[in-house]
């Protein structure tokens, strides 16, 4: 298969979908890999390193989708990339259709087949690339709560680890997933006191036997506790996403003004439309606004301030997939495999996820129909 490798152009974005060496193995498959000069250079991966590995280096994005069948770039498509996109295309990446209505439109267009990244679900129920991103993402929202706790940033003026005879921050986490679980990992290693609160308590007693810390809290999700536990809180970090589906707005704003002035919300489920009333998504350029006094921090692809470990770790996760769909055929894979299956969205102008059909109200094809193919 000949496959393409995109240089990004939205803003803030550094990462690349695969390493040199997931192109290296692909080469080995005799498969023939295109890279867009330039696409990851902001991951410290050269045009060199890749040409090293067989790769062959196109100068821009429309040479690459001349070339290429498969198309492979981390963010979703944008409006100027839409026409690049024809039938015979087939793309991987980020797509967060559930929140953005005209692109999908835009895609069903095109007719080309759209996996979503976010979407692939394994044998165990687990969204591997999404948990790549949401484990760096949990890990970084406590290094950007002690940046903007700071009081040259707008904070409280307060150190989030404390001093041996200063408490440490109050850290409250709605959602034990990846990102929540990471997320209360890296504070309480900073000595914060945690409080973590999700709908599944069977979940979190199994997180807390995993980590008995005397000051980690654990409580089944209620608005009552929540707004109890607001009062004391320095930083609140929402984690909450259903994958194919908007996240729920779990914290109001009457709850919002609950917290004391500079203290700091990060809501990391912004992708997906936020679980904060009161969240609008930022950019890295300008990451933090103010409402009541409360900071919110809103970076909807915070991965990408690492590029580098993100990039590999995002190779780590979707390169299996990207594999199968090369060796088999976007068809063949689609029919032999439910992983597969479980992250595509759209089928040469066909909707064929249910989560976003029920979504957006729009008519959902069943793709083995589509395929001619009946599996037992």
């Amino acid at each position: 298969m000949k496959i393409g490798l995109l240089k990004e152009i939205k803003s803030s974005e550094q990462r690349i979908l695969l390493t040199p060496h997931a192109v290296q193995q692909l080469v080995e498959g005799d498969h023939k890999v295109f890279v867009e000069s330039g696409a990851g250079t902001y991951s410290n991966f050269d045009d060199t390193a890749y040409e090293s590995m067989g790769a062959k280096i196109l100068p821009t994005s429309e040479k690459v989708f001349k070339n290429a069948e498969l198309i492979l770039k981390v963010q979703a498509p944008t409006p100027v990339e839409y026409e690049l996109y024809e039938p015979h295309h087939i793309s991987v990446s980020f797509l967060h259709l559930t929140v953005n209505r005209e692109r999908l439109n835009a895609l069903i267009k095109r007719k080309s087949v759209f996996f979503a990244a976010e979407m692939i679900q394994n044998n165990e129920k687990l969204f591997p690339i999404l948990r790549a991103m949401s484990e760096i993402a949990g890990k970084m929202a406590i290094n950007q709560a002690a940046k903007f706790l700071e009081f040259t940033s707008g904070g409280k003026g307060i150190l989030i680890s404390g001093t041996k005879t200063v408490p440490a921050a109050r850290v409250t986490i709605i959602g034990a997933g990846t990102a929540g679980t990471n997320a209360a990992i890296q504070a309480l290693n900073m000595g914060c006191s945690v409080n973590i609160l999700d709908a599944d308590y069977q979940k979190l007693l199994q997180f807390k036997e995993t980590l008995p810390a005397a000051n980690l809290e654990i409580f089944e999700f209620s608005r009552s506790i929540l707004r109890e536990i607001l009062i004391d809180t320095d930083v609140l970090i929402t984690a909450v996403q259903v994958p194919g589906h908007r996240s729920p707005i779990l914290v109001k704003k009457e709850d919002v003004k609950l917290l004391n002035p500079g203290s700091v919300i990060i809501d990391l489920s912004i992708d997906q439309g936020g679980c904060v009333e009161t969240s609008h998504a930022t950019t890295p350029e300008n990451p933090i606004y103010k409402y009541e006094e409360i900071l919110h921090f809103c970076v909807s692809n915070l991965p990408s301030a690492v590029p580098n470990t993100s990039s590999q770790a995002l190779s780590n996760a979707v390169f299996p997939y990207i594999k199968l769909i090369a060796q088999l055929g976007c068809e063949e894979a689609i029919a032999l495999n439910p992983e597969i299956r479980s992250g595509l969205c759209l089928y040469k102008g066909k909707l064929v996820n249910s989560s976003l059909a029920e979504a957006h109200n729009m008519e959902r094809y069943d793709i083995l129909e589509l395929l001619e193919i009946s599996i037992s």
